[in-house]
């Protein structure tokens, strides 16, 4: 049989001489094969990207903090560096600044540091551990400059009321100069639901369940306790104040007038002393490049933070204890939230 060229050729006939059915068989093409091999290879690397980015994240957790340096302005006449402290003041905002005050001791030493605040404060103990660091870098003669941003309040002020200069935008939150302590107590929910907790403590140490039991309604006796550890914070917090602002306050009680717990705008902050101009960021680096001794306009000014995590939440929520979800807590994580609850939660924290 002769083939036409384009025609395509007919079935081999059958033995009646009938043609054969054609039966169409599914197979793999050469270019399926390549499309399935791409996919492959793009999960395989995804997910060794995912292996590699935890691992980074958890040598973060457990060594030093990999800091991310962003320039903001070029310039040829010295160097600002800008150190955020913005969000919850806690161990982890703590423990970044500390970590730009060891690649400061490692040589790369700025003419001077401003310290961008946007924060509502925190924990007291990270607030302070904050201010310790910029009392160091002030004994290295670096000027440490304040730039308050949003919000610049209770903890927040304090751990920038040492600074050389402080600077408020003007739609600055300011203040707040105080203590607040919050806790829970579930007797009148235990009640209801027919629960009877106990609580024994050692015959030597009567006094351990005080202001630390959450299952029953509190006592004088234990408001007493947390209003003197409440009381000890404040203290330091306004002497703290008075000497960082020493120029402003002559003692403590000028200090308390200002200190009640009072919110600012940063108008009636600089009135009552508390910040010395009101301007933005731009303001800030121009104050840094005159205390520091340089030209005007000519420092290069750059950014420390922190990496974004890779599995950081982006709503910001933290997870529980152990990274366990909501409905997959075990008795570890109750019993763990029950003693963090029980526990007052002394802060230096914007509260209205």
């Amino acid at each position: 049989m002769t083939q036409l060229p384009g025609q395509p050729f007919p079935p081999p006939p059958t033995m009646h001489g009938e043609p054969r059915p054609i039966v169409v068989r599914s197979s793999i093409t050469r270019g399926a094969i390549g499309v399935m091999v791409g996919l492959l290879a793009t999960v395989l690397i995804f997910g060794f990207g995912l292996v590699i980015g935890f691992g980074g994240g958890a040598a973060a957790v457990s060594g030093g903090m990999r800091l991310e340096r962003s320039e903001l302005r070029d310039g040829f006449g010295g160097q600002i560096l800008v150190v955020p402290i913005e969000g919850g003041i806690d161990d982890a905002m703590a423990r970044f600044v500390a970590e730009c005050s060891r690649e400061i001791d490692a040589g790369n030493r700025p003419d001077a540091i401003i310290l961008r605040v946007d924060s509502g404060g925190g924990g007291v103990s990270p607030s302070d551990r904050i201010w310790k660091v910029v009392q160091d870098w002030q004994t290295k003669g670096i000027p440490v400059i304040a730039s308050f941003g949003g919000t610049a309040a209770s903890g927040g002020y304090y751990v920038a009321c040492s600074c050389d200069q402080i600077v408020a935008e003007p739609t600055c939150i300011t203040g707040s100069i105080g203590v607040i302590a919050q806790m829970f107590t579930l007797q009148g929910l235990t009640d209801k639901v027919g629960i009877a907790p106990m609580t024994i403590v050692a015959t030597g140490s009567p006094r351990k369940d005080v202001a630390n039991d959450m299952f029953r309604t509190w006592t004088d006796k234990d408001r007493a306790v947390v209003q003197g550890i409440l009381d000890d914070a404040y203290a330091t917090f306004t002497k703290r104040v008075l000497d960082g602002r020493a120029i402003q306050f002559s003692d403590l009680d000028d200090v308390q007038q200002v200190a009640d717990g009072s919110v600012y705008t940063a108008q009636r902050a600089l009135d009552a002393g508390l910040v010395d101009s009101i301007g933005y960021l731009e303001d800030a680096i121009a104050t840094a490049e005159s205390l520091a001794g340089l030209t005007a306009g000519a420092a290069a000014v750059s950014r420390l933070s922190r990496p974004a995590g890779l599995f950081d939440n982006p709503f910001g929520a933290s997870a529980p204890s152990g990274g366990a979800a909501l409905g997959q807590l075990g008795q570890r994580d109750l019993r763990d939230l029950a003693a963090e609850l029980a526990q007052p939660r002394v802060m230096y924290q914007l509260h209205w």
